[in-house]
Formats: structure tokens, C-alpha cells, sequence
């Protein structure tokens, strides 16, 4: 299982938006918080969803689908 934080940003027009994806896998609390922090800073003045995402694509043989939580 790998974890990431995603932000996509809400447009009308899904060709021009703005996504950031961050494999936060194996960080500390701590890092979280930083990259979180980091993200917001990128996507300040931006209409966007904010999402950690639990992707299972690695282990097939669970058979279950990814999980996507909004912060």
C-alpha cells in the first residue's frame, strides 16, 4: 500500500487544472505536516480538494480498492 496527499484543483475545464501528488508513504508525522503545509502554499488563491489517497494498486492479490479520504 502506498499513501499519498492529492490536491486537484476545481475548474470548469479539467485540461487547465492544477494536481499535485505526494507519496507520503514513509514519513513522519512530521513530514506530513510540512508537505501539507507546502501544498497549501501551492495551491494558495486556488479553488481545490485536498485528499489522502490509499492506493492498493501494488498488491493485487488483495483485490481492494483504493481509498480516498478529504482533509
Amino acid at each position: 500500500m502506498r499513501l499519498y496527499y492529492e490536491a486537484q484543483e476545481i475548474v470548469t475545464n479539467v485540461d487547465e487544472s492544477e494536481f499535485i501528488r505526494v507519496d507520503i508513504t514513509d514519513m513522519t508525522e512530521l513530514e506530513k505536516g510540512e508537505v501539507l503545509k507546502a501544498i497549501k502554499d501551492i495551491m494558495a488563491g486556488m479553488n481545490y480538494k485536498l485528499t489522502e489517497h490509499e492506493c492498493y494498486h501494488d498488491q493485487l492479490e488483495l483485490q481492494k480498492p483504493c481509498e480516498m479520504q478529504e482533509i
